[in-house]
């Protein structure tokens, strides 16, 4: 989208059990794990864009784009909001003003990067004729420095005049860099025509940025890429400072060659929608900004986990509130004891921050999210600690007590944790 205007792994406990295995199937649908997640945005939670993560452009094509596009970028919730656990821009027309208007968000000042694997899961509308829908990033000096100077990469753009010319709105995708040459503007971009159109399916387009190149991809699938190390490109500095994220659907403008109201012919209203955007650590990556810190524990960390690489632990953590108000969490731990029998603990405590600290006990007496035992002396867990990176990674920690040292045989260990399923927590999570 050319901007024309100024912890360990290590196997913990047992090895996997069917018994196990069975239970946490029973419990959740398992997804493909990915390792090295190191931020990202699932659009689950909220009505629009979450404000410590994203921001708007706002204006219209005359007030400084320079694209010549039609639309008018707002910050209304008609025009950019979640839906079903997608971020959904939506173009609308209108009849007085700009003839459409529509949205570009922005992570600017608030999650920044450095070289990473940026992965976006996207569904496009039907573009023929005049929509432009784009997955882009610009360096985060782009307010002190202006634009071709900081840098820009598009990652995903489709509508393009050529792909309009040949019939393949839907199935031409372009990537490009832009930036600053020894005084001059520098552009080098190159187009992939997909087999089949991309419209109306979720796609997946992903940027590979190292010191050395940058590489596009949909569905794995290369379109385009550029060495961009101090040997090949002299003048690249651009490309070796942090980024910000842009999400958009723009109407017409210079891209698509279409620059009046009566050439849109694509079916409207329109909509882009975004499963995630999804950034992970290539060996070089670097994040920062204060949206790029982990979240506190809520609702969205409510869900099955477990390790991937050996599944004799698994984990239901479901976070809400108590009836007072405050924060909660019960988690249920399943594992199994020397024998090889089923052992089950359940325990509470009160997020602080991204760390859970959580008092295993015997569940005997349990009541959905109460620990009422009946009397007698039944024996304490242990202690478990997690820390979350995000809503999808964390570590567990455990201390057992004399009950589970003597019964299970362990000392205190450590283990990387995933998500496989969330689970929707809503309000209290006693009766």
């Amino acid at each position: 989208m050319t901007m024309q205007s100024a912890a360990s792994n290590a196997p913990f406990g047992r090895t996997a059990r069917p018994r196990l295995a069975a239970a946490l199937a029973a419990l959740c649908l398992c997804g493909t794990v990915q390792a090295q997640l190191i931020w990202s945005e699932e659009f689950d939670h909220g009505e629009v864009p979450d404000s410590r993560t994203w921001s708007y452009d706002l204006g219209r094509g005359d007030d400084g784009w320079g694209n010549r596009e039609l639309q008018e970028y707002t910050d209304d919730a008609q025009n950019a909001f979640i839906e079903d656990g997608h971020l959904v821009i939506r173009v609308l027309e209108q009849e007085t003003g700009a003839p459409f208007t529509s949205a570009r968000i922005r992570t600017q000042d608030k999650v920044m990067f450095r070289y990473g694997t940026i992965e976006a899961r996207v569904r496009v509308p039907d573009l023929a004729d005049g929509l432009w829908p784009a997955f882009w990033t610009l360096g985060n000096n782009f307010s002190d420095v202006g634009w071709p100077d900081c840098g820009e990469l598009d990652i995903l753009e489709m509508g393009h005049v050529t792909a309009l010319a040949n019939g393949l709105a839907n199935q031409r995708v372009g990537s490009a860099a832009h930036w600053e040459n020894n005084g001059n503007y520098a552009t080098y971009g190159d187009f992939w025509d997909a087999p089949q159109r991309l419209d109306g399916d979720f796609h997946l387009f992903r940027l590979e940025w190292t010191p050395d190149f940058v590489r596009t991809y949909v569905d794995g699938n290369r379109v385009w890429e550029m060495a961009i190390d101090s040997r090949r490109c002299t003048d690249c500095s651009e490309f070796h400072q942090p980024h910000f994220l842009i999400l958009n659907l723009a109407v017409g403008g210079d891209y698509t060659g279409i620059l009046s109201e009566a050439g849109i012919t694509a079916p409207l209203p329109a909509e882009m929608r975004v499963d995630y955007v999804r950034v992970f650590d290539n060996g070089f990556t670097e994040v920062s900004g204060p949206g790029a810190a982990p979240p506190s524990i809520g609702p969205g960390h409510s869900g099955s986990w477990y390790n991937p690489d050996e599944d004799g632990h698994g984990f239901s953590i479901e976070v809400g509130n108590a009836p007072d108000g405050s924060p909660k969490a019960v988690v249920y731990w399943y594992t199994y004891d020397t024998e090889g029998n089923p052992l089950f603990m359940v325990g509470e405590g009160a997020p602080d921050g991204t760390r859970l600290d959580v008092e295993f006990v015997s569940p005997v007496g349990m009541q959905w999210g109460v620990f009422d035992r009946p009397e007698g002396d039944w024996p304490d867990g242990g202690l478990g600690t997690f820390e979350f990176s995000d809503e999808n990674s964390g570590v567990f920690r455990y201390e057992p007590s004399a009950f589970t040292s003597a019964t299970w045989g362990h000392d205190a260990h450590s283990m990387a944790i995933t998500k496989l399923f969330g689970i929707p927590v809503y309000g209290s999570v006693a009766p």
